[in-house]
C-alpha cells in the first residue's frame, strides 16, 4: 500500500470517519506491519489529546478599560493641536499685520502736513472707496489705504 494512501486511512480511522469495511481491511493491515501500527497509535494518541484540549472551555478575556480612555485622550490630543495651531495662525497673521502696518500718528509725526493742504473734495473718498473695495481683504495696500483714509478725515476736522 502506498505511504499516503496508508496516511490518510489512519487519519480517518483516528477521526472515527471510516467506512466500517474500509476498517477491517485496515486492521488487518496494521496486524501485518508493526511500523504502520505504531504510527496509527501515535496518530490515534494526537487525535485524542486534540480532541481534548479542543473540548476545554476557552478562558474569558475581559478587554481592559484602559482602552476607551486611550481613544478620548487622542481625540483631546488631536482638538488640542487644532486649538494650538488656530492660535499660533492668529498670532503670526497679528504679528506680519503689525510689522506692516505703520500707526497713523508715527506718519503724521515724521511728516507734517503742509500749511496748504488741500481740503478732501466728495469725490475723492468715493475713489478711495473704490480702490479699498477692490482690493483683497488682507493686502498690505487696503490696510494703507484704510489708515490713509482715516488720516484724512481726522485731518479735515
Amino acid at each position: 500500500m502506498k505511504p499516503d494512501i496508508l496516511e490518510r486511512l489512519m487519519m480517518d480511522s483516528a477521526l472515527g470517519r471510516l467506512d466500517p469495511d474500509a476498517a477491517v481491511l485496515l486492521a488487518d493491515y496494521l496486524a501485518n506491519d508493526p511500523t504502520a501500527a505504531t504510527q496509527a497509535r501515535e496518530l490515534l494518541e494526537t487525535v485524542h489529546l486534540a480532541t481534548e484540549v479542543m473540548r476545554r472551555p476557552a478562558p474569558i478575556v475581559e478587554m481592559p478599560t484602559q482602552i476607551h480612555r486611550l481613544v478620548w485622550r487622542h481625540r483631546a490630543e488631536q482638538m488640542l493641536a487644532l486649538a494650538v495651531s488656530f492660535v499660533i495662525g492668529v498670532g503670526l497673521t497679528a504679528l506680519v499685520i503689525h510689522a506692516t502696518y505703520l500707526p497713523i500718528g508715527a506718519v503724521v509725526a515724521s511728516r507734517p502736513a503742509p500749511a496748504g493742504s488741500p481740503k478732501v473734495t466728495g469725490l475723492r473718498p468715493t475713489l478711495v472707496k473704490s480702490q479699498i473695495d477692490s482690493l483683497p481683504f488682507w493686502s498690505n495696500q487696503r490696510i494703507y489705504l484704510l489708515a490713509s483714509a482715516a488720516n484724512s478725515k481726522e485731518n479735515t476736522q
